[in-house]
């Protein structure tokens, strides 16, 4: 889980950018279980840091396909 600083910015662990999530967590619950309509996306922010889908590819090594959210 992935804890905003007091500026509520959090670093991408790929690019290093420092940046604000779409979504903000407001319980330790699983983010899925506060945001059950937010994309894959802006719900991934909050679990792995990463801030977007170039990110994701580039820091796993695959693609996500966070298009195909439905």
């Amino acid at each position: 889980m992935i804890n905003p600083d007091e500026n509520g910015e959090i670093k991408c662990p790929n690019c290093k950018r420092k940046y604000k999530p779409i979504l903000e967590r407001k319980t330790d619950e699983p983010i899925q279980i506060q945001y059950p309509k937010a994309t894959k996306e802006e719900r991934e922010q909050l679990i792995s840091g990463l801030c977007c889908d170039k990110c994701w590819e580039e820091h796993l090594g695959f693609n996500l396909n966070f298009e195909d959210d439905e």
